[in-house]
């Protein structure tokens, strides 16, 4: 298995340019993850803090064993309990069969961070991956893509009860689970590991409650000799640690709002569009009345907090409700962040490219409350490249780079039309403009006898134009399918690399690969030596 690193843009401007290393974005962090002494500093930093080392450790311990997590996960557990260790932590939705290969790169990415600096700094440093599992985006997560004759198609799972509850609380359907997990892996085609695989899969299903419960046997198992430590965000365990910490919040909570606000016109006069859509009166939290979140607002006026459904609270209320039942309460996404900083001894988060540019309208709201914004890393990025389509690359003459970049379409076409359409297109515009002349003047004749049908002569030009267009259409089809075999070609390479014209990470799942290439290839890539430099990493299947 081998790594190839080149540099490709990332998927909007603000990334690309922290990646970069433009000066004037690192205002907006507190630390740069590019320099040398980065890590050393946030660790002697980060270890000053106190933190609620005990309740984490239970928190953990009793989450972790339910998913039948490995002994080195448990063994980085409990070094938790040192005040010395720290954390490299990073977090995304729980997607079925984990969702997009980025959910896969990321936890990597987490792991060997957390290799690579333990080795550094001669310090524990445990790898943990947060799960979103208060999220309640369901669509973004219930999908995998398969591919069908060089096409994608969406497979989705539905629940009708999706939308309305967090993604942790709702109940899988385990039959209709089962199914949809069989129908995935036959369109992924029948290999060697596809028994072992679809048997792991039904396992997990069978012992799960939640989506989350599911994703969470599935990690725990790819990466169990890894010590990947996992955390539901949503689980009333963490909540109760939470509590104070909403209280805190609650006050702190106009500080936020306006530091965030005013780094938004910050970045905004340096031309970068605001990430973040947050209301001037958000206490960037949210309330559960009645099975739904509401987003609590703040009234400066009467002093008190309100829902836009029309409830309204004290703050004296609310600290009372948190104390009695943490539960009722969930962070949004300014507060998810700060939270997780309070919660954890973070030596660094690992970032997606959207999550870099979000949470560099951050900094300020960390500062409200007296803490600082951990290092944001980059996380690594993937493609998997197979030896089949880096040899069709060679025989297509095309770029690894250009491929990854752009994609092929524009290079299948554009040979097609050298070798084909050109003198093909030629002829019938030759054709078409003739006869285009002809018809004006017929209808300039018709015109002169019979004026009141000129819109019969128009329309009857309208006709003969589509009869052109047609036969142009006809005649692309057949050139297409005379050299269906070169065509098939790009279509391949374009699939496997550019994916509905996107990174192959965020269409692609990790299981297409595991059905190809085995259930250990995460922790194949896991033990490759990869840099954080900002470089797009190709693994050679």
């Amino acid at each position: 298995m081998d790594v190839l690193a080149i540099s490709l843009p990332t998927i909007n401007k603000f990334s690309s340019d922290y990646l970069n290393g433009k000066e004037e974005l690192q205002a907006f962090f507190t630390y740069n993850p590019f320099s040398d002494h980065c890590y050393q500093e946030r660790y002697d930093n980060i270890i000053k803090r106190e933190f609620k080392r005990e309740e984490l450790v239970e928190y953990l311990r009793a989450y972790n064993l339910q998913f039948n997590a490995g002994e080195k996960t448990f063994e980085n557990i409990e070094t938790l309990l040192d005040e010395k260790s720290v954390v490299v932590v990073g977090g995304q939705q729980a997607g079925l069969l984990t969702g997009p290969l980025y959910t896969i790169s990321k936890i990597i990415s987490i792991i060997c961070l957390a290799k690579e600096q333990e080795q550094l700094l001669n310090k524990p440093v445990i790898p943990l991956f947060w799960i979103a599992g208060e999220d309640h985006d369901f669509l973004e997560i219930n999908h995998v893509f398969v591919q069908e004759l060089n096409r994608l198609k969406k497979k989705s799972f539905h629940d009708p009860l999706a939308g309305k509850k967090m993604v942790s609380d709702l109940i899988i359907d385990k039959q209709a689970m089962n199914i949809w997990v069989q129908d995935v892996f036959h369109r992924f085609g029948e290999s060697e590991h596809t028994k072992e695989l679809v048997a792991s899969l039904e396992s997990y299903i069978n012992q799960s409650e939640s989506y989350v419960d599911f994703f969470s046997f599935i990690v725990s198992d790819l990466f169990q000799s890894q010590g990947l430590v996992l955390m539901n965000a949503a689980d009333s365990k963490v909540r109760e640690m939470e509590s104070s910490y909403f209280t805190l919040l609650m006050k702190k909570n106009r500080e936020i709002t306006n530091a965030v606000l005013q780094t938004q016109k910050e970045l905004s006069s340096l031309n970068y569009s605001e990430t973040l859509d947050i209301p001037s009166t958000a206490m960037n939290m949210f309330i559960h009345i009645d099975g739904e979140r509401r987003l609590l607002h703040w009234n400066e006026e009467k002093e008190q907090a309100y829902t836009e459904q029309g409830n309204s609270f004290s703050l004296e209320e609310l600290f009372s409700k948190v104390e009695q039942s943490p539960q009722t309460f969930s962070n949004n996404v300014v507060t998810r962040p700060i939270m997780q900083e309070l919660l954890l001894p973070t030596l660094a988060f690992i970032a997606g490219p959207g999550e870099i540019a979000y949470w560099a309208e951050l900094k300020g709201a960390f500062s409200s409350i007296n803490i600082e914004m951990p290092p944001v890393v980059p996380r690594l990025t993937f493609t998997l490249l197979e030896r089949e389509i880096f040899s069709l690359l060679e025989e297509l003459n095309v770029s690894l780079d250009e491929a990854l970049d752009i994609g092929v379409e524009e290079k299948r076409k554009l040979w097609l039309y050298e070798n084909e359409l050109n003198k093909m297109e030629e002829t019938l515009l030759s054709l078409s403009n003739e006869y285009r002349e002809m018809h004006h003047k017929y209808r300039q004749l018709g015109e002169e006898i019979v004026p009141h049908l000129q819109p019969v002569f128009e329309k009857n030009w309208l006709r003969v134009d589509q009869e052109f267009n047609y036969m142009k259409t006809l005649m692309e089809r057949s050139a297409y399918e005379k050299h269906q075999h070169l065509m098939n070609k790009y279509e391949r390479v374009q699939l496997a690399l550019k994916p509905n014209n996107a990174p192959q990470e965020r269409i692609m799942n990790v299981y297409y690969y595991m059905n190809k290439y085995g259930k250990d290839l995460p922790n194949r890539i896991c033990e490759k030596p990869f840099k954080h430099d900002g470089k797009h990493k190709v693994v050679l299947l």
